[in-house]
């Protein structure tokens, strides 16, 4: 299994802090990326944002952290991702930070999110958290 992993992702936690992680996989390719809740958190208010901007669609990621549902509620089910193609062009929209800074997501992981939508768009991507 090959791991891809935010910068934060890479670091670890400040002490005090679970070591979790937003964790999207596709089991044909064989790899998967590791994202920080917190990092994740950043991403989906930046995609709350433009969905209220009328920048991009209501995307499945989106819906499931802000109404805690699928990979986001009480029982943390993983969620097949059913919208690979609004997932990545709604990701285009977001704006990164330069600098690794904690609860932010850099444009360079921000980057590497899309390369891995893109590369696994005709595949089943699964969501959980662990």
């Amino acid at each position: 299994m090959t791991e891809i992993k935010t910068s934060w992702s890479k670091e670890k936690p400040p002490y005090g802090a679970f070591d979790y992680f937003v964790i999207i996989e596709s089991s044909k390719s064989k790899e998967r990326i590791l994202i920080r809740p917190e990092e994740f958190e950043y991403l989906t208010n930046q995609l709350f944002d433009n969905w209220k901007l009328k920048k991009s669609k209501y995307i499945q990621l989106l819906r499931e952290w802000n109404e805690c549902t699928g990979f986001n509620d009480i029982e943390e089910n993983p969620s097949i991702i059913k919208d690979i193609e609004d997932s990545i062009n709604a990701i285009k929209g977001i704006v990164g930070v330069n600098e690794v800074e904690f609860a932010k997501m850099t444009n360079e992981d921000l980057k590497l999110l899309l390369v891995f939508f893109e590369r696994n768009k005709s595949e089943e991507l699964i969501i959980w958290k662990e």
